[in-house]
């Protein structure tokens, strides 16, 4: 068996090879702020359009980011619809988050790329697009891009329909760790939406850059 280490704000176990490889963990509450706690956080600038929660188990509430902002696991959270991403494109996305690399996004637009890594729990006969696919893609348009009026809407769905499938293509070719990077990504976000509170302990794989697993996998705590 491995030996834990002294938890710290975020605590990184390093594991036996595969002790914990796709385990499920149960989510875990922060413990309540204690009135004395509250009092000694400073003031929010009457500045900030919106607040968030302090990264991990803080009672100090924060400025939230905005659209287009530096974001990670050390940094304030995202805005209320955007959550922190990295590019599909980025070699090591937990390496991107731990160091602020992240940005934050609509939360519909990532949630998109997330959702399209299903296609790799099908059958394969089932993992190409089937047309019904492919009608929906068409009414799918990319961040920021301003839908077109009718009588344009049939050249703008087939340039979408056809981004779309080299998206869906790219993300079949990563290697199983990134894979189970952003699964696991997107399912904490849905965890924390569904209990409505904070998760301080969960999984994420180690990935090394060319998106296979590292030797030593890790746990996160928060708090």
């Amino acid at each position: 068996m491995c030996s834990t280490g002294l938890r710290s704000e975020l605590l990184l176990l390093l594991l036996c090879p595969g002790l914990i490889l796709g385990a499920a963990l149960q989510p875990m509450h922060c413990a309540p702020c204690t009135e004395e706690e509250l009092v000694l956080c400073p003031p929010v600038p009457a500045s900030c359009p919106e607040t968030a929660h302090p990264p991990g188990c803080g009672c100090c509430h924060t400025c939230a980011l905005q659209l287009g902002e530096p974001c990670g696991v050390y940094l304030a959270r995202c805005g209320r619809g955007l959550r922190c991403s990295v590019p599909p494109e980025e070699p090591r996305p937990l390496h991107a988050l731990l160091h602020g690399q992240g940005t934050c996004l609509p939360a519909s637009d990532t949630a998109e790329a997330a959702e399209s890594l299903e296609a790799e729990d099908m059958p394969h006969e089932d993992r190409d697009m089937t047309a019904d696919q492919q009608d929906n893609t068409q009414l799918t348009f990319a961040a920021g891009q301003d839908k077109p009026v009718p009588w344009n809407s049939v050249a703008a769905h087939e340039s979408v329909k056809a981004r779309r499938l080299n998206e869906l293509k790219k993300l079949k070719k990563q290697a199983p760790c990134k894979k189970e990077l952003y699964k696991a990504l997107e399912k904490l976000t849905k965890d924390q939406q569904r209990i409505g509170g904070e998760i301080y302990r969960f999984y994420l794989p180690n990935c090394n850059r060319n998106g296979f697993y590292h030797s030593k996998q890790v746990i996160l705590f928060w708090g």
